[in-house]
């Protein structure tokens, strides 16, 4: 494949991703909604979009995403006729768009042309997307440096430059006993680990690794010598570590040793990020939303979006003093009336006397719901 194939290869790929994820959120959220979500965007709104159109294999998946590279997408699927503008609704709305039918056939094909359906399966939930970076970081170093302790050589140059990493990886061999457990196991385990995987996964993991007498290709060399799009060779390594990361969480007591490069979520409560967790445990206690504003020293919006997190993720939480289940219910059917969780278009319907906030977490638990 010469270098002009492959850059159109690139350009269909990122296409065909960049469709598939708006699908859902067509006449419902900006083009820009969609952009957010691939580069992993970590605002509550784009949060609760993955959730409630369920994008969690989109978000992240490319954390470094140029926006002139973004805009050269939109400009092709509207040359192509695959997606339409809609103009905004309403004074205070934003304008959206459409996916042709075309659109459609084409999202379609390339879904399955690209194998979308394999390298998207592990990711049924947001956070493991945001586990792969410093799942990585922490493999590819310590890959490196038992390689050089088994060597006898530690004069050499870390492979990875973040000092979280550098900092775990040496925190990891402080102590004798775990530099030999390291030294003897670590091979093993990875063996165990990636041997399920399919053989090209395999080989574009091991092949990135750095160790004595092997320097880890790039990204970009490893696409040349298959002769494909580093897009496509992204979908495989997210894909690689995320099922790694699955086992690893699982089955922690068959892989001691690598299950500690998974990150661990903090003790507050692991189903929420930290803030919110913090939010929720004062909620438990008897406060609301104002006084949680002022003890913690934050924006009300700011609580307001640790509640919709709440929301999501915690079926045991009772939000009826936020949202009676009366008013949940009128909500639910006017979103489905209208077909459309738009906020603005709901609250029009609803009047003045209903809240965003109610909107919002009414939304969240019918999301929660059909899962």
């Amino acid at each position: 494949m010469n270098s002009r194939n492959s850059a159109a290869e690139e350009q269909d790929l990122l296409c065909a991703v960049a469709l598939n994820a708006m699908i859902p959120l067509a006449n419902e959220r900006t083009l820009q909604s969609a952009y957010y979500i691939l580069r992993g965007r970590k605002a509550n709104q784009t949060l609760q979009d993955v959730h409630l159109y369920t994008l969690y294999p989109y978000y992240r998946m490319f954390s470094r995403f140029p926006r002139e590279d973004w805009e050269k997408i939109v400009s092709t699927l509207f040359q192509e006729g695959w997606i339409v503008p809609v103009d905004a609704a309403g004074m205070n709305s934003k304008p959206t768009f459409t996916v042709s039918d075309t659109g459609l056939q084409y999202a379609q094909q390339t879904y399955q042309k690209y194998r979308f359906d394999v390298w998207f399966a592990p990711f049924t939930q947001s956070d493991l997307s945001e586990r792969i970076e410093p799942f990585w970081s922490r493999l590819h170093l310590m890959v490196q440096t038992i390689s050089q302790m088994l060597q006898g050589d530690l004069g050499f140059i870390p492979v990875v430059s973040d000092k979280a990493a550098q900092r775990f990886v040496k925190t990891q061999l402080s102590e004798a006993s775990m530099r030999i457990a390291w030294k003897e196991q670590l091979a093993d385990e990875l063996f165990r680990l990636w041997e399920p995987l399919e053989e090209d996964v395999q080989e574009l993991l091991f092949s990135q690794l750095s160790g004595v007498g092997q320097v880890g290709k790039t990204m970009g060399q490893l696409a040349d010598a298959r002769q494909t799009s580093r897009s496509y060779l992204m979908l495989q390594f997210r894909f690689g570590l995320a099922a790694s990361i699955q086992v690893l969480l699982e089955q922690s007591d068959q892989f001691p040793l690598l299950a500690n490069l998974v990150t661990q979520s903090h003790k507050l409560d692991p189903r929420l990020t930290e803030s919110a967790a913090r939010t929720y445990a004062l909620l438990q206690i008897g406060c609301e939303k104002k006084e949680i504003a002022a003890k913690r020293q934050m924006k009300e919006s700011t609580i307001e979006d640790h509640l919709v997190e709440i929301a999501l993720r915690c079926p045991e939480w009772d939000d009826s003093s936020y949202l009676p289940k009366e008013l949940a219910k009128v909500i639910i059917e006017t979103s489905e009336r209208l077909g459309t969780s738009r906020l603005r278009l709901i609250k029009d319907q609803l009047g003045a006397e209903v809240t965003y906030l109610q909107i919002r977490l009414a939304l969240a638990r019918a999301t929660r719901g059909a899962e």
